[in-house]
């Protein structure tokens, strides 16, 4: 499947989305300047806001109007993005973080062709940068080339400390993608709870086929952790630990997308479009 293709299919996502968040047996229009669409000019009533006065209309008609708006049906989108240690650790010719720009970047790419605004949060063991869903398409790019560049002033993860800063945050319901490998501390699931009763959480695992699978044999391997510097020791004759964040996943009723660095790049494109092809076909049925 083409990327352009997946783009379509992750739009149609954004769009049902948008039209669920929004849709409601409700007046939804607003006074004010928040919206993105006029839908009438009226008289003012008490409780109307100041800031939306129609001077243009008050002086001609003698009597004070105000601007009634549609409010903003696009869907903000933040991107948390894992800069730690173990994403510079790969099996094939990329390593956990060039992937993770590319599905990030195609990610980017629909949600702004669909008009979202845009934010991102970096962090490791603290958070790195942050910037509020209010970004285009192009500013998010020139973040995400200058994010390539960055040095993180940590290499370890707290996956807890990132959740926690976004719940403190005051956003409006968004779409929150967790672009990370989930090797940390067994900490976030009581914020990852709570930032997925506020918020549409989808979490995209990178991961590396040597992370699941190593050759077995009645040996030991030296190994050194990316993000400690610490050194340990594998028993290739047992079977490494399976992720305890799939458990976590299930009991918390989200959905994932597992990346391989091993993987061509047309095998993930095709995953992250049936992914989201099946979240718009839920979307729609849920409309009727």
């Amino acid at each position: 499947m083409s990327q352009r293709q997946v783009k379509r299919k992750i739009q149609l996502y954004f769009r049902r989305l948008a039209t669920n968040l929004f849709e409601g047996p409700f007046t939804s229009s607003v006074s004010g300047p928040r919206g993105m669409e006029l839908d009438e000019i009226r008289e003012y009533q008490p409780g109307d806001s100041l800031r939306s006065i129609d001077w243009k209309t008050t002086a001609k008609s003698g009597r004070l109007h105000i601007r009634v708006q549609l409010p903003d049906r696009r869907t903000p989108v933040l991107f948390l993005i894992d800069k730690s240690g173990s994403k510079r650790f790969g099996a094939s010719n990329a390593v956990k973080e060039d992937i993770m720009f590319s599905v990030l970047s195609i990610l980017a790419e629909a949600a702004g062709e669909s008009d979202s605004p845009m934010g991102l949060l970096s962090f490791t063991d603290r958070v790195e940068r942050y910037l509020p869903p209010y970004m285009n398409q192009r500013q998010l790019y020139r973040l995400i080339n200058l994010l390539k560049r960055d040095e993180p002033h940590s290499l370890l993860t707290d996956l807890d400390s990132a959740f926690s800063y976004v719940n403190g945050l005051n956003l409006r319901q968004s779409v929150v993608f967790i672009l990370s490998d989930f090797i940390a501390e067994d900490n976030y699931e009581a914020s990852l709870s709570l930032l997925s009763r506020k918020h549409e959480v989808i979490p995209v695992i990178i991961k590396d086929v040597r992370e699941d699978e190593l050759p077995r044999a009645w040996a030991f391997l030296t190994v050194r952790d990316l993000e400690s510097r610490e050194m340990g020791v594998l028993d290739l004759s047992q079977p490494l630990t399976r992720e305890r964040y799939l458990e976590r996943f299930m009991r918390l009723g989200l959905d994932h997308i597992v990346v391989d660095t091993g993987e061509a790049e047309g095998v993930w494109r095709d995953r992250l479009a049936n992914f989201f092809n099946k979240r718009a076909r839920i979307r729609r049925a849920v409309r009727r």
